[in-house]
């Protein structure tokens, strides 16, 4: 049984490394002219023309079968909008079959070292995990360099509104000038103004995409500005100061809080680096971890304890401001 359930997790990652392979080739290898002149025939089609129609199609994986389960699937909905916020070129079907195939194969690599089920449920979670937190760290960069020039593309916006010009050339101006990921995104939603959507539902998709509290204050402001009235360069400038004050706060208590966070990192490192170490001086004596069955029960607690652990110290020096 054992053996039936390896040579199918083998099977498995093969088939995910292939498809994975396939991806890859297709995203970064050029179509070439075949493909090109293909496209320009599809498009000066007269039958295709006429059902041409103005709406942004997502492609969630080159499977069909997988594109159709991943948009119906409600279960999936939230990693679907972190792979939206991640801007990852990747489509989600990989992620998926690659979360699948990485658990599988740490299920079944501690299966075939005779673990406990727990640790190798242990293990099948932190592997199928890695493709979720990769996304969320490609979105967390991506928010901080958002949120960094966002007081500059909002002075440029007021700069553009004093000289005379309506809100809409503002966006594209920092479409146009502001590198990515701020000028992508101003950029897109001037493209939606100008296909026909309307603007607060534009400024809506934005921060759909970008989940950022100023950003929030932004498209707060203008929409409140639109039914109300008044000066709205006055109002975007009062805004990108204020952005300014508080990343200047951020740093401060970044700095103070410096201590908690070494703290924490010697916390969780520690028994990591002392462990290898000692597996290194003592091979039969840590062993004894990985072979005996209370010490693979202590291993598995301990494990689940130091994470544990390493999340309510990130908690607790993750200050909000």
């Amino acid at each position: 049984m054992l053996t039936a359930l390896i040579g199918l997790g083998i099977f498995g990652t093969i088939l995910l490394f292939m498809y994975a392979c396939a991806t890859a080739y297709r995203l970064f290898v050029p179509r070439g002219v075949d493909r090109a002149v293909e496209r320009i025939q599809d498009w000066s089609s007269p039958m295709e023309t006429a059902s041409l129609e103005i709406v942004r199609k997502e492609s969630l994986s080159e499977i069909p079968w997988l594109n159709d389960l991943l948009k119906r699937a409600r279960k999936l909905q939230a990693f679907r909008l972190l792979h939206q916020q991640a801007d990852c070129r990747m489509p989600l079907g990989m992620f998926v079959l690659g979360a699948v195939g990485l658990a599988l194969s740490g299920l079944l690599l501690a299966l075939s070292m005779r673990q406990t089920i727990v640790l190798a449920l242990l293990l099948a979670v932190l592997l199928g995990a890695i493709p979720y937190f990769y996304l969320l760290w490609r979105k967390n960069q991506r928010l901080a360099m958002f949120e960094r020039q966002l007081p500059e593309a909002l002075e440029l916006v007021s700069r553009a509104l004093r000289a005379g010009h309506a809100f809409s050339v503002g966006l594209k101006m920092v479409g146009e000038e502001a590198a990515d990921p701020i000028g992508k995104e101003f950029r897109r939603v001037f493209d939606e103004v100008s296909m026909g959507v309307a603007l607060p539902q534009a400024l809506e998709n934005m921060a759909h995409r970008i989940d950022s509290v100023d950003l929030r204050f932004f498209i707060t402001s203008v929409l409140v500005q639109r039914e109300t009235g008044g000066n709205l360069a006055e109002i975007i400038d009062s805004l990108a100061g204020l952005i300014r004050q508080r990343f200047e706060l951020q740093l401060r208590v970044k700095a103070l809080s410096a201590e908690g966070r070494m703290s924490a990192v010697v916390l969780v490192g520690l028994p990591i680096v002392v462990g290898l170490a000692l597996f290194k001086i003592n091979p039969d004596y840590m062993g004894l971890l990985f072979t005996d069955p209370m010490g693979q029960k202590l291993f598995s607690v301990g494990s689940i304890m130091m994470v544990v652990g390493a999340v309510v110290m990130k908690r607790m020096v993750a200050i909000k401001v």
